[in-house]
């Protein structure tokens, strides 16, 4: 009778030690699995680090036609979609005020899912990601749609402001410049209607260095009808070799 007592005991002892494992084995789940916690205003992980950075540059040294103006807004709601969670989203005009201050620059905080559902709720997450990430950009849209032009087209100064920035630097993983402009670059520092690209890739080299490499660059090239002083095609080429110089990816689509 007592070895069957303690033959008992001891299977129940096993079992709560079991259960006890299994609960403590959830709960490390369930806190390693936790969401990042974000701050209020910006959207972004106050707990870890940024995922990456997509930066957004509308050129507007130049006016564009309201085509342009109207197909901004797919390319922008695209990137917003392909933006990582906890991954930032800005999105800056170059004009002649050339300031990188961005007009909209939040955070993914990640679409609802069951562990955000359980830590913050499904309402609070919902509207971050609805209303203040993807929604909140159209008024953006509106802001750098607008007719606009400059005396000069600092392409190449603007990009190295932006590759020595805090959340822009070498440091920060997955970046990502969608550049949409004519890509001809016009400023004292080089001219390309006078150098029809010649030594832009030095250039880049000099101005960049290693601040550049592996940063992937969109660029969505607005077709100006009545430029004919310098080609697409010298223009094209000219970036596409100075930025595989300097260790960049890079795409080349037509926006008209």
């Amino acid at each position: 009778m007592r070895r069957n007592k303690a033959k008992t005991n001891r299977a129940y002892a096993m079992a709560t030690v079991a259960v006890l494992v299994g609960v403590l084995a959830l709960s490390t789940t369930v806190w390693a699995m936790r969401p990042a916690e974000i701050e209020a205003d910006t959207l972004c992980p106050s707990s870890r680090a940024i995922a990456g950075h997509t930066v957004v540059i509308a050129d507007r040294t130049d006016r564009w036609s309201p085509s342009v103006g109207a197909a901004l807004k797919g390319v922008v709601e695209r990137a917003q979609r392909t933006t990582a969670p906890h991954a930032k989203f800005s999105v800056v005009s170059l004009d002649k005020s050339q300031s990188v201050q961005p007009i909209f620059s939040v955070c993914n905080p990640g679409a609802p899912t069951i562990m955000s559902d359980l830590y913050r709720g499904r309402r609070f997450t919902e509207r971050d990601f609805e209303e203040r990430f993807i929604g909140a950009s159209e008024s953006v849209i509106e802001k750098v749609s607008a007719p606009a032009a400059a005396s000069t087209s600092p392409i190449v100064e603007y990009l190295h402001r932006w590759l020595g920035g805090d959340d822009f630097n070498k440091s920060v993983p997955n970046r990502r410049v969608i550049l949409i402009s004519d890509m001809r670059q016009n400023s004292p520092l080089y001219n390309i209607y006078q150098r029809r690209g010649d030594g832009l890739g030095e250039l880049l080299t000099q101005k960049f260095g290693p601040a550049a490499e592996g940063v992937a660059f969109d660029i969505y090239y607005v077709d100006n009808a009545g430029e004919k002083l310098v080609k697409e095609d010298v223009v094209r080429g000219a970036w596409e070799e100075a930025l595989n110089t300097v260790g960049a990816t890079h795409t080349w689509r037509q926006i008209n």
